[in-house]
């Protein structure tokens, strides 16, 4: 008997049947794979499944897609709330969120995302009129879904998270419209991370409100936040825009946090109780409160604030008595406010504040030692503006005061007292990865001093920058508001080049004059002659057309008006009597 050969045998048989049951088994994985592959469905709603409520929860599963038809989605077309996502389910709309409305009419919260992984999607979707204690239009608990595209609107919450709520949570919110959502008694109007390490990015969050944190609020919390604008929130107490509470260190970068407010302190950024924010290439203007307009700290809060365009806020940094040391290096800040005697950043510690190497428009040591209150190092400080932050433009081709908020057609008439002076200023952008900052100077002859107005660039690249101020009886530097006579005259320089400017005449008439106005008859349209017209007393004016019935009787009071051509003399003329 030869034993040699016997277990070569052996262990030649041995090793087949090994490398055999390999292959058996990777085969049974591959065919488990291609086996869920090919039971993957497509769920129609209508069409197919009625509501998008049984088309989650009953008839999909991990891998299947749900696809909505344009229209409206309520109780009246049979849905119920809340809708239950399921785990690995894509909910997507075939048009666009525009046209995809999900309504739950106050019935209760929208949807519900509970242990939801990051392959389970809502997408393109209108989410309005949720209605319950946490989480109006989306509650996300220990889930890392995408939210993206959807439009996001007119939430309310008796507690927190107005438009989404997220706890112990890491979904990724992409370019919503996150919008109007409430949470009065509590936090976080737009978008409330409780344990959350989320990330936000090319959101529009816009005109939420909150008891704290009208537009995002952090708690616990250390997402990252980049590309967003967050504009236009209010809170009631403090964090109009973001607030970070409570051990939070989110990433805030390359944002537009602009026009939010609160009813005390802290309306761009809001840091309290340990936290440590980074905040980075953002522009941060227009936020009014009480103080800490730009950025406010407190509670042992700590904020990196670098390289960012702080302009035209209430202040530009506060410190409160408990806050702990900051650094603010590489930043714009300038006009916070304008207004003469306030202060562009506020130190209310003991301790010395780090703000050197930043640009504070005037290069006078003594002149920016006088606008920082409290212990500082602020030098050495910058010449010109640091080349990665957002700045103004490099250079401007117009400035023109603009009819409305659709910004489309240039002013022609007088503004009154309570208008709004809509302003569009073009040029070559400074950074064009970011959305920038442009300076107005804003002055009347009631105000010759004036105020600042900061417009904001309508996209990264774009060099077209829009903004506003309000006409009042007396200025109001932090909100925007110019003083004006009840007839006066509105100067607009652009603040790096003065020779930009126009001019818009406060008078509650409606008649314009200056050196590109017009008078404009309503229907059938009248032709005027141009030319300049002196009266020595107050004439009627009255326009006729071709048939000799008066177009639109026009008060002219003594002065001269230069008028321009509307069509040709010959067909229509003007009448003074």
């Amino acid at each position: 008997m030869n034993t040699y050969r016997d277990n070569r045998r052996y262990t030649k048989n041995s090793k087949s049947l090994f490398y055999g049951i390999v292959l058996w088994y990777a085969l049974f994985v591959l065919s488990l794979f291609t086996v869920e592959a090919l039971e993957a469905s497509t769920w129609y709603v209508p069409s197919a499944i009625s509501t998008i409520k049984q088309a989650v929860e009953v008839s999909a599963s991990y891998g299947d897609t749900v696809l909505v038809a344009p229209g409206i989605y309520d109780t009246t077309s049979g849905e119920s709330f809340p809708i239950n996502m399921k785990n690995g389910v894509v909910l997507m709309s075939e048009a666009g969120a525009p046209t995809t409305i999900i309504d739950a009419q106050s019935t209760g919260r929208i949807f519900h995302c509970e242990n939801c992984d990051s392959t389970t999607v809502i997408a393109g979707f209108t989410i309005t009129n949720g209605s319950t204690t946490n989480g109006g239009g989306i509650f996300c608990i220990q889930s890392s879904l995408e939210i993206r595209e959807n439009i996001i609107i007119n939430n309310t919450v008796t507690n927190s998270g107005g438009g989404i709520c997220c706890s112990s949570s890491d979904p990724r919110i992409v370019k919503n419209t996150i919008a109007h959502n409430t949470a009065m008694n509590a936090f976080g109007g737009g978008i409330y991370n409780y344990y959350c390490s989320s990330v936000l990015e090319h959101n529009t969050v816009t005109r939420n409100t909150a008891r704290w944190g009208g537009g995002i609020f952090n708690d616990h919390s250390s997402p990252t936040i980049t590309y967003n604008i967050i504009d236009r929130n209010h809170s009631v107490i403090s964090g109009g825009g973001l607030d970070c509470y409570m051990n939070s260190s989110p990433e805030i970068t390359a944002n537009v946090i602009v026009g939010n407010s609160c009813g005390t302190n802290g309306a761009g950024i809001a840091c309290c109780y340990d936290c440590y924010p980074l905040i980075m290439y953002n522009t941060i203007a227009r936020n009014a409160g009480d103080y800490g307009g730009g950025v406010r700290s407190l509670g042992n809060s700590s904020p990196q604030i670098f390289l960012n365009s702080i302009v035209d806020n209430v202040d530009g940094i506060y410190l409160t008595t408990d806050s702990d040391i900051i650094q603010a290096n590489g930043n714009n800040i300038y006009f916070n406010t304008y207004t003469r005697g306030d202060y562009e950043v506020v130190n209310n510690t003991a301790s010395t504040i780090n703000l050197t190497d930043n640009f504070w428009w005037i290069i006078d040591s003594s002149a920016i030692d006088s606008l920082i209150n409290g212990p500082v190092d602020f030098v050495p400080f910058r010449n010109s503006s640091y080349e990665n932050a957002p700045n103004e433009p490099v250079n401007i081709t117009s400035l023109i005061a603009m009819s409305d908020s659709t910004y489309s057609t240039p002013l022609i008439n007088n503004l009154d007292i309570g208008d709004t002076l809509y302003i569009q200023l073009e040029g070559d952008d400074w950074n064009s990865s970011l959305m920038e900052p442009a300076l107005l100077i804003v002055t009347s002859n009631k105000d010759p001093y004036g105020i600042g107005v900061a417009l904001i660039e309508i996209d990264t690249a774009a060099g077209v920058y829009r903004g506003f101020a309000v006409i009042d009886t007396v200025s109001d530097d932090a909100y925007n508001r110019i003083g004006a006579h009840s007839i006066d005259t509105l100067i607009i320089k652009a603040n790096i080049d003065y020779t930009k400017c126009d001019t818009v005449v406060v008078d509650p008439t409606g008649i314009t004059n200056g050196s590109t106005t017009s008078i404009r008859a309503s229907k059938p349209r009248a032709t005027i002659i141009s030319g300049p017209l002196l009266l020595s007393e107050d004439k009627e004016c009255k326009v006729y057309d071709i048939s000799g019935r008066i177009v639109e009787p026009l008060q002219l009071r003594p002065g001269v008006y230069f008028i321009d051509i509307e069509g040709k003399p010959t067909q229509k003329v003007i009448k003074i009597r």
